[in-house]
């Protein structure tokens, strides 16, 4: 039988080329899609504080997680163009606001100048204890082996307090709630024989949780402040701003002054940026405040430092000056630790009129 010629395999693949208008649609349909998708990342990662939108939810948890939230897209955004050039309109701009957001928090990388010379070194270690349940023996063990001088840990009671005064000789030991409390609502502070005539007194505010002052001995003219401020979650979200407002009674002291434990809240918040307007954050000054404390399930990049030290010099430069922080894990807790070494300097070693402000 006759056969009928079919044509070559190249012309029978090949496909009509789309019409010009076609093709202009298609355009014009990505560079939208591209538009839309860098204001959702710009949403998520970079205007929630520049817009004050921070302050409710679920934005404040997206300005806690810029950088890890930016990283992310990054890596997803670079995967998706390496295996779909054509989609570049699209993936250019989002990739484009995660960059920015990066280079928003990378200076927090870099060490600010170190403190003055001079002055007597401090030592603080501070470890949000997740309602007790922290080992009091691996806090024991890692302020005995740091030197720490002041110990501050929120979510800690009377039950913490007794367990750290049984392995802690020497030391002096207090927590600012009763014994029939509950370890969450407590703070426990522990002062080594180092510190000296060092005392403790509960702060009764307008706050969830009770605070804490600690003054005398080693700290001299300095007050700490010992704090545990209320969580980013629906039922506390509304206390939260005002609680770090409450901050500026010790960052914008007269004199010398301390903020140490959980805030719940990073730089890259715009109620934070706020109430320690005046304050220096340990993290951010020594350039580790893009390692988190919590959550410590999670890698340290992953995670947000929500566990601060904040220092306030006097006008005449005497205070606390921030020298060196670290990250620490120590078991049973949610939280990683804060270790943060500090020199007191005296009157006229410092920078008189010279506070450095968090950097966001």
């Amino acid at each position: 039988m006759p056969t009928t010629a079919r044509p070559p395999l190249s012309e029978r693949s090949s496909r009509p080329a789309a019409p010009p208008g076609d093709r202009a649609r298609t355009g014009r349909t990505r560079l939208l899609l591209g538009a839309a998708a860098a204001l959702v990342t710009a949403v998520l990662v970079l205007l929630p504080d520049l817009l004050g939108i921070d302050r409710v939810l679920p934005f404040a948890v997206f300005a806690a997680l810029r950088l890890p939230l930016a990283v992310a897209t990054w890596v997803v955004g670079v995967g998706l163009l390496a295996l779909r050039p054509r989609w570049w309109p699209l993936l250019a701009p989002p990739l484009a606001v995660a960059v920015l957001a990066v280079a928003i928090v990378v200076p927090r990388a870099v060490p600010e100048p170190g403190p003055p010379p001079g002055g007597t070194p401090l030592t603080v270690l501070e470890l949000n204890s997740f309602e007790g349940h922290a080992d009091p023996r691996a806090i024991a063990a890692t302020a005995l082996g740091a030197g720490a001088d002041l110990v501050v840990l929120p979510e800690a009671g009377d039950r913490m307090r007794r367990a750290l005064a049984g392995l802690l000789p020497g030391w002096r030991t207090w927590t600012n709630v009763p014994p029939s409390a509950a370890e969450v609502r407590g703070i426990v502070v522990a002062s080594s024989p180092r510190a000296g005539d060092v005392t403790a007194r509960r702060l009764d505010g307008d706050t969830r949780y009770p605070w804490a002052e600690v003054t005398g001995g080693l700290l001299g003219p300095t007050r700490l402040v010992a704090v545990h401020l209320v969580s980013v979650v629906p039922q506390w979200i509304a206390y939260w701003p005002g609680e770090l407002e409450m901050l500026q009674r010790w960052c914008s002291a007269p004199g010398p002054a301390m903020v140490v434990g959980d805030l719940n809240a990073s730089p890259d918040h715009s109620a934070f940026r706020a109430g320690t307007a005046g304050c220096t954050d340990a993290g951010t000054a020594t350039g580790g405040s893009l390692v988190g404390t919590w959550n410590s399930a999670v890698p340290r990049w992953l995670g947000t430092q929500i566990d601060h030290v904040l220092t306030r010099p006097a006008p005449d430069g005497s205070g606390p000056y921030p020298r060196t922080s670290e990250v620490l894990d120590l078991p049973g807790s949610d939280h990683r630790g804060l270790l943060v070494r500090l020199s007191l300097v005296p009157a006229g070693a410092g920078s008189p009129g010279v506070h450095t402000a968090p950097v966001g």
